[in-house]
């Protein structure tokens, strides 16, 4: 690694994108945020992060995208800028490394600090074992971070939020039916992310045989947190269970004894309301199984911009 001044990170998501300079071992002191949709490829966006941190040229760079990476290529889910890293290192002569933002979020983990820890046992989050990291934002991210050695940890990358719906009760199942009538296929990623919970919405105006209002996912979770907006608020209570339910699925496929983590860009910011929500609750509703699940702590990740500590990281590892 040569100057953290001329190395570039970034979280890029369908909506927007977090870019700083390369800090080793440390939260990013500068953050650009731009809006992914205003730009027309992935090196105009490049090129204008550059400009606003006063970057005129690049000893190297990593990139947390939303999306699969393969072969050194990942598209965005749900937007439409393609990275391409040979395109990038050619066009900024400088390597570039490209990472899924839930690979960069899971390498980030035992480097956070700040978290909202609901039900579980406390210290297991703190010990080497098996993690599960899921979120909602733009789409549903999934990754699982595993013990390797005496210190170090391996990342598996996961596109577990494309993965099909399960209902968990009787208004779900409702729920999963007017879903597939209008979408067809149904993964975990329609109702749990930042477009899911305007859809999660509409269905809910339609079970109570009300007109549908047209909401942002910001409005929602504003009008939802209290009673006052009683559709906004049982969107956010089933919007939450179904969220439990992912979480448990993933902990119990993978063993994830030392915890599920939470990021994404919803569900940090309304840890209040995720307390009294059916989330810990769905999480544990394992039949036989519950008795392990009580164990397994649920922690909100609250740190500022993970996603750009876990590519610094991907950068200087």
């Amino acid at each position: 690694m040569t100057s953290a001044a001329d190395c570039l990170i970034a979280d890029i998501g369908a909506t927007h994108a977090r870019f700083s300079r390369f800090v080793d071992h440390g939260q990013p002191a500068e953050v650009v945020v731009l809006a992914t949709i205003g730009f027309a490829d992935a090196t105009a966006l490049v090129a204008a992060a550059m400009k606003a941190l006063s970057l005129d040229r690049l000893d190297a760079a990593c990139f947390a995208v939303a999306g699969p990476v393969v072969n050194d290529r990942v598209e965005v889910t749900n937007g439409e800028l393609v990275f391409d890293a040979t395109a990038l290192e050619q066009t900024f002569t400088c390597p570039v490394r490209l990472v899924n933002d839930f690979v960069a979020l899971a390498t980030a983990i035992p480097m956070l600090e700040h978290f909202e820890v609901i039900g579980g046992d406390v210290e297991a989050g703190r010990r080497r074992g098996v993690k599960a990291v899921l979120g909602p934002g733009s789409g549903l991210g999934m990754s699982v971070l595993l013990p390797e050695g005496a210190t170090g940890w391996r990342v598996l990358a996961s596109e577990g939020g494309h993965t099909d719906l399960a209902p968990g009760n009787h208004l779900e199942q409702e729920l999963l039916s007017l879903l597939m009538t209008e979408y067809g296929t149904v993964c975990w990623e329609t109702v749990l992310s930042g477009p899911g919970l305007v859809r999660l919405h509409q269905q809910v105006c339609r079970l109570w045989g009300l007109p549908i209002e047209s909401l942002t996912a910001e409005e929602i979770s504003r009008r939802g947190v209290n009673a006052d907006d009683p559709v906004c608020h049982q969107t956010l209570e089933m919007f939450f269970g179904l969220l439990g339910a992912a979480a448990g699925n993933l902990a119990l496929m993978v063993r994830a004894e030392a915890g599920v983590y939470i990021g994404g860009g919803i569900v940090p910011s309304l840890a209040e309301f995720a307390r009294s929500s059916p989330l810990r609750r769905r999480f544990e509703e394992r039949a036989e199984l519950a008795h392990l699940m009580k164990k397994i702590p649920l922690l909100l990740i609250l740190d500022s911009y993970p996603g750009l500590v876990g590519a610094a990281a991907c950068l200087n590892g």
